[in-house]
């Protein structure tokens, strides 16, 4: 009974709630719009698009095998890289294998000529972040979403603008949890001017190979798009966006670090994944740790806005 109240108490200061194993305490969910629609491609991936910031928008969308009508499930939005495709980049996450994610509606988008907002590189007068809530919106509207279990996840530039979103305070409220890998955080790199989260702590977890030279985990010069913050210095900030307190770091792999803050007076709220001598690429299988499935995990605790 103390442990319920406990976990309560930090429920309605934090807005959130979540627990180490990724079952959800208490956490009710928020059937979308969509939940009346019913749709007959339950296991398989589809292509839609719609106008949006950019024009014409496209993306994949993944619904698990167990997928019904009057059931909400949650939903990832998953960025790929620069230069990237959203049919590449669900082959390379695994994420609409139901091995790696059995449960969760994944969403792959398709960034204007390949990149997303945010680098010098990105397509001038593009709002992502208006596109990523019409997409949202969208797809709340025409399937059953938990409202209250809303991810985003990317790769190098969308691993990037997953943190641009989450600094967005008119965009990124919409969110329950953030996993950036090998992030290109171009919009994040000193301080807190550009990084006004809608709300405080804000689950965040990112992943960084130690020999990545696209996007080096300490930078000496600025990268193709602009200037990059060292992830140390990046993590150092988000420690005290998220009222982080202590932090412990385990070996869960050879060369494969995994350091998980207490923020807020909740465990493993920001976690960060260094992969001794690992490049660019999303770690995958045959990597020294396959990051789709840990990914999955993360936001399965059910952290919720």
């Amino acid at each position: 009974m103390l442990f319920s109240s406990y976990i309560q108490a930090i429920a309605a200061v934090a807005g959130l709630i979540g627990s180490a194993n990724g079952a959800a305490i208490g956490v009710e969910k928020r059937a979308s719009a969509g939940c009346s629609r019913t749709h007959d491609w339950a296991g398989t991936t589809r292509e839609f698009s719609f106008e949006s910031s950019g024009g014409t928008r496209s993306y994949l969308i993944h619904l698990p095998a167990s997928y019904k009508p009057g059931s909400p499930k949650p939903l990832i939005i998953a960025y790929h890289g620069s230069g990237d495709n959203m049919a590449n980049f669900e082959t390379t996450t695994r994420f609409s294998d139901p091995s790696v994610n059995p449960n969760m509606i994944v969403v792959y988008p398709a960034g204007i000529n390949g990149n997303w907002q945010g680098p010098t590189y990105a397509t001038p007068g593009v709002s992502d972040k208006i596109f990523t809530t019409d997409l949202v919106n969208r797809i709340k509207d025409n399937y059953c979403v938990d409202e209250a279990r809303v991810y985003a996840t990317g790769h190098s530039n969308g691993g990037g603008f997953v943190n641009t979103l989450a600094c967005s305070p008119d965009h990124g409220g919409q969110f329950a949890a953030f996993a950036p890998v090998s992030g290109a955080f171009y919009t994040d790199v000193t301080g807190n001017d550009n990084c006004h989260p809608a709300r405080s702590p804000l689950p965040m977890f990112e992943t960084h190979g130690t020999a990545d030279t696209t996007i080096p985990y300490n930078p000496t010069g600025p990268g193709r798009g602009g200037p990059l913050p060292s992830i140390p210095d990046w993590l150092s900030r988000w420690a005290g966006r998220n009222q982080c307190t202590t932090s412990a770091t385990t070996d869960i792999a050879s060369g494969v670090h995994d350091t998980r803050w207490k923020c807020a007076g909740i465990d493993s709220l920001l976690r960060h994944v260094k992969i001794d001598g690992t490049g660019h690429a999303w770690p995958g299988k045959g990597s020294k740790i396959d990051i789709s499935p840990q990914v999955i995990q993360f936001l399965s605790v059910n952290f919720k806005p």
